[in-house]
């Protein structure tokens, strides 16, 4: 979520604008609030789509099938106009991340959160399926996690079970990784397909990964058609069972979304614990700014008025659109039947709420989630169960290495956590912190702090103000490696943005550094999963597959490349932490307090 810019209106329609959310092919997403004072969505198309003479016929055809589809799992249409001068939709907003951005944050869901989520998505399928319309689109990015289950959106290239393609010859409809091999071959498209990309989704909530790797488009698409999606690494029986089902590729083999209900629903039903009393745990607290401190976020809009979006929680849809539940067709047996619901956990389990997957309450209040236990986290990160829906105590596991950097003490930087004390050059303090000149000034402890080898994961962690933007890159914290550094936690000169490198790529951001301005830096390595994460004040901004090698020193405001010093920082640097595990999203909410 940010704020409007100068290309953007302050209204559509009579929906006054708040900030925008995201972006996708046809349109730009706006967070709005309706005459009324109700939060809404507002998509609205790209001017650059007006010029083709299909265009609106396309858009009144989304319209048409969003607002054709019902069902507890949809985002409803409230009001459209597809002949303005910019065509636009609004429909209801969806307090909570997608799929694709809680999986990012939090890892793969255990087997039955995976459960819940193909009873919900089953369910969304029908409605879609019994409007007559085929979805086409189904993906991680396209499911959001509400508090009161999941929702499926973006009707942008839905079609009609018995009408035309909607795209040109040699053109597809879909995203590869997340298509059917019908719709890869150009053959015809039934509702079968969208349980093939249910399948595809499902596998990667219970690994993380899509089924059929990565790389370059073409290899995806061949891969859809002619491999084996990989599912080896799911243990349990009967969820790898219907995800190969789903992901059969004789689409008269697939069950259809009424027999995965049937055969997930009541279980997930069971599993359900009951809404009076349940506590709303997990819950991110919102986001605030550096200039408030508020729990309630202000957004500054072009002209400088505040937009308060108290209760909204940042997320980043894809688009905005709908969507729910399936058709008939000829039975298909499902082999291994889910297991039977398990007793609650112990209270001192970390707990998912699928529904929302640690999502701050909805614009309108809050419902009932579906509580089910992670797994993959230690007790230690346990988050502790609280009454209140808009924040929630997150355990923070103890770090490595901490730096407070917030008094004077000569020539050396304390560690208050590991007892890794650094040598400073050239540092001062001011107003409790540590100003670095950008020219020679360092820290830099005696010998490595965390293992950065390859598999392994590790989250840095540093509070940074810049005093000017500098040409180059700017780094504020890295380790010693054998001619470069191992990671850099730092202002990118490249992409003008902050970001955390690894060997050969870097995650980038996407908030502009502002000189003068506090800010929450951090970044993530998951080890086993190859991938390096950027967050910016506690918002996840960028993330790439790369590695990291096995290093020496922890150093405070420079790094190292080509064997030399380089990178220094030109600013102020505080509170650095390390920890030797991936942080999640809830704990780097609550890592980033202050500076």
């Amino acid at each position: 979520m940010t704020a409007l810019e100068s290309d953007d209106p302050e209204a559509v329609g009579a929906y006054q604008l708040i900030s925008r959310l995201g972006a996708g092919g046809m349109g730009r997403v706006y967070l709005g609030r309706s005459p009324g004072g109700r939060l809404v969505a507002v998509k609205v198309v790209h001017s650059e789509l007006l010029r083709r003479p299909e265009f609106r016929s396309r858009f009144r055809r989304e319209v048409q099938a969003a607002r054709s589809v019902s069902g507890a799992f949809t985002a409803p249409v409230i009001d459209a106009d597809p002949d303005a001068p910019r065509p636009w939709l609004v429909t209801s907003y969806i307090s909570g991340p997608s799929l694709e951005q809680a999986v990012a944050e939090q890892g793969p869901f255990a087997p039955p959160a995976v459960f819940a989520l193909a009873a919900g998505l089953a369910e969304a399928l029908v409605s879609i399926h019994a409007a007559r319309l085929i979805h086409r689109d189904l993906k991680p990015s396209n499911v959001l996690l509400a508090e009161d289950g999941p929702r499926v959106i973006d009707f942008g290239i839905v079609r009609s079970v018995e009408g035309d393609s909607l795209t040109g010859t040699g053109l597809l409809a879909g995203s590869p990784g997340f298509m059917s091999p019908e719709q890869v071959a150009g053959a015809d498209i039934t509702p079968a397909s969208d349980v093939f990309c249910l399948g595809a989704v499902l596998a990667f909530a219970a690994t993380g990964v899509n089924p059929f790797g990565t790389g370059p488009t073409p290899a995806l698409l061949y891969r859809v058609v002619h491999g084996e999606p990989e599912v080896a690494s799911l243990t349990d029986p009967a969820l790898r069972a219907l995800i190969n089902a789903c992901l059969a590729k004789d689409p008269a083999a697939r069950p259809t979304p009424h027999q995965i209900l049937a055969h997930v629903g009541p279980w997930a039903a069971a599993a359900h614990p009951p809404a009076r009393g349940m506590p709303a745990e997990t819950a991110h607290p919102v986001h605030a700014t550096h200039s408030t401190h508020s729990s309630h976020p202000v957004h500054a809009t072009r002209s400088g008025r505040p937009a308060h979006t108290s209760g909204v929680r940042e997320y980043r849809p894809t688009q905005v659109g709908t969507a729910t539940v399936p058709v008939t067709r000829s039975a298909t047996r499902l082999d291994t039947d889910p297991p039977a619901p398990a007793p609650p956990p112990a209270p001192t389990r970390r707990r998912l709420l699928l529904a929302g997957a640690g999502t701050a309450v909805t614009a309108l209040g809050v419902g009932t989630g579906l509580w089910l236990t992670r797994s993959g986290h230690h007790d230690d990160e346990a988050t502790a169960a609280t009454a209140s829906p808009t924040t929630a105590a997150v355990r923070l596991p103890r770090p490595v290495g901490r730096w407070p950097l917030d008094a004077g003490s000569g020539d050396i930087a304390r560690d208050t956590a590991g007892g890794n004390d650094g040598t400073a050059t050239g540092v001062s303090p001011q107003q409790g912190a540590a100003v670095f000149d950008g020219t020679s000034s360092q820290i830099v402890t005696a010998r490595p702090v965390i293992d950065t080898s390859e598999g392994r994961s590790f989250t840095v962690s540093a509070w940074v103000r810049l005093r000017t933007i500098p040409g180059g890159s700017a780094t504020a914290v890295s380790e010693e490696g054998g001619v470069n550094s191992c990671f850099y936690l730092q202002y990118s000169g490249a992409e003008r943005q902050w970001a955390f490198a690894g060997a050969a790529q870097r995650a980038a951001g996407r908030t502009a550094p502002v000189p003068g301005v506090w800010t929450h830096l951090v970044g993530v390595c998951d080890g086993p999963q190859h991938r390096l994460r950027l967050f910016v004040d506690a918002v996840q901004e960028g993330t790439v597959a790369d590695v990291t090698a096995a290093g020496g020193a922890l150093v405070i405001g420079r790094a190292k490349y080509n064997g030399g010093s380089t990178d220094f920082f030109p600013g102020a640097i505080k509170d650095v932490r390390v920890y030797d595990r991936a942080l999640t999203g809830a704990q780097i909410k609550q890592l980033g307090v202050g500076p």
